[in-house]
């Protein structure tokens, strides 16, 4: 019905993992949405899971082609830095104890993982995204000259560029940013940022903009019991064509592809947004093409 409607993804649609995989990991978690080229074609790849349980058995100690982000965020928009459990993570052979929400910043080539959680007092929305159309691991880890300064790329305070400083009195009007990464950040990442929507109204996002390069844009409900109800509905723009999200979404939105406005019609309960851009900064012509 929708010519743009295939950008929009609602519903989860994995690759064939194993089946005992697949089991192992619904005991300690809920996966909700997967994007990669297999589901989106030409889209980079992105998931999207709650943790629920401590699990002392996750990802082992691996390596990416590509450059990687990973995210734990709490679930509480009103102490959204409080992660309401621990993980512990390796990043080389350093072990971090993250207790706060985070966002991380993985190079190519950076050996990390293993990835135990230890703790869970509330769920825990967990994320990665890596800039290529497969989520490949490389297990048999090659050998790298260790990198100083592990803590640089672990990211838990808000840094914002200046020109989201300048508009920031009037974001907080419907919506708390919560952390924000670009290569200003962490020296050689690529961008993405995070925020919880509180408030139905209209947003600053007023403008058809494009991009230079892909993005993904989701959108949360923040109920892990029932992970697919957006509890909200926003009204979002492609290329002229209306799309109303009332389920958690990934959308994807190729290099130069018209988007937005955005409007959030609805907001029963806050829900959890972000956009990634693979590329340094994030840079938008509101030109109309």
């Amino acid at each position: 019905m929708f010519k743009y409607g295939k950008y929009v993804v609602t519903e989860l649609k994995t690759p064939d993992f194993p089946r005992e995989f697949t089991e192992a990991y619904k005991k300690f978690a809920t996966r909700i949405l997967w994007m990669d080229d297999s589901v989106v074609p030409g889209a980079f790849q992105m998931n999207t899971s709650w943790y629920l349980k401590p699990n002392t058995h996750g990802a082992e100690a691996h390596q990416h082609d590509v450059d990687e982000i990973i995210g734990f965020f709490g679930g509480d928009y009103q102490n959204p830095y409080d992660l309401g459990g621990e993980i512990e993570m390796w990043l080389e052979d350093r072990r971090f104890i993250i207790d706060k929400t985070t966002m991380i910043f993985l190079p190519a080539g950076m050996k990390h993982c293993p990835l135990i959680i230890r703790r869970i007092e509330r769920p825990i929305f967990h994320f990665s995204t890596v800039t290529d159309g497969k989520y490949v691991q490389r297990q048999d880890v090659k050998a790298a000259p260790p990198r100083a300064a592990l803590d640089k790329y672990v990211v838990q305070t808000l840094q914002m560029p200046e020109q989201k400083r300048i508009i920031h009195h009037d974001y907080i009007k419907y919506a708390t940013r919560v952390l924000w990464m670009d290569e200003d950040v962490v020296p050689g990442a690529f961008h993405m940022n995070t925020a919880w929507f509180r408030k139905a109204g209209p947003t600053l996002e007023d403008k058809p903009h494009t991009h230079e390069n892909d993005e993904i844009i989701g959108f949360y409900g923040n109920d892990p019991t029932r992970p697919h109800d957006l509890g909200a509905e926003v009204e979002f723009w492609i290329e002229g064509e209306k799309q109303s999200i009332t389920k958690s979404a990934m959308l994807f939105i190729p290099a130069g592809m018209v988007h937005c406005p955005m409007y959030l019609k609805r907001v029963d309960r806050p829900i959890f947004h972000f956009t990634v851009v693979p590329h340094g900064l994030y840079i938008k012509d509101e030109k109309q093409k």
